[in-house]
């Protein structure tokens, strides 16, 4: 499991990821509780006082068979975030944008589209390496290959867990710019017509 901190400066149409926060398997931290637990502690000792939007992947809305009702992996974030400093609030969007589609648009954005910039701190090893060496099927989806840690003899997927936190961040916090580019908007917003111009004026 695996989480990006990132802030976005609309005014000047900047995405700034700051840090990327790992769930380590070998030390139990890849599930839900453990990894909103090491967060959590993070931003305490980085003294973040501001509140916190908490986003992903719109299927952890969905309650799990070993859960009681009601409770997910957003409700599992937000009651360990606690109701204090943090504040928390989960923002997601209506559905999970098709993954094709959402590949397409980040790597516009990553383009300039409709002016944005992304500004990934040199520290987010994991998410450069996902943004480099992720392969792409024949139908643009990401190739999820697993591989199995020699350390701990599980089966994991070595690409693919950063850049999906980055594709559900874009599209959710750029989405007039997602919505637009989905529906094959070109990123100007309006229509430019003109008369036809003809060589040379008949009095």
């Amino acid at each position: 499991m695996s989480v990006l901190s990132a802030q976005i400066d609309y005014e000047n149409r900047k995405v700034y990821i700051l840090e990327e926060i790992l769930g380590k398997p070998e030390e139990k931290e890849n599930n839900t509780p453990a990894l909103a637990r090491k967060v959590r502690l993070k931003l305490y000792r980085d003294k973040h006082i501001g509140g916190v939007d908490v986003t992903g992947d719109p299927s952890g809305l969905q309650r799990s068979t070993t859960n009681e009702d009601g409770i997910n992996n957003y409700t599992i974030i937000t009651d360990t975030f606690g109701r204090g400093i943090l504040r928390p609030k989960v923002k997601l969007l209506r559905k999970q944008p098709p993954q094709a589609t959402r590949c397409e648009f980040v790597n516009e954005v990553f383009g300039g589209y409709e002016g944005w910039e992304i500004q990934i701190d040199i520290k987010c090893r994991k998410l450069t390496q996902d943004l480099i060496y992720q392969l792409r099927n024949e139908d643009g989806t990401k190739s999820k290959q697993k591989t199995t840690d020699p350390k701990t003899g599980v089966k994991y997927e070595r690409y693919g867990h950063l850049s999906d936190c980055l594709d559900y961040l874009l599209c959710y916090y750029l989405r007039d710019s997602w919505y637009k580019f989905k529906s094959g908007g070109d990123g100007n917003g309006y229509v430019v017509s003109t008369s036809v111009i003809q060589e040379g004026f008949s009095y």
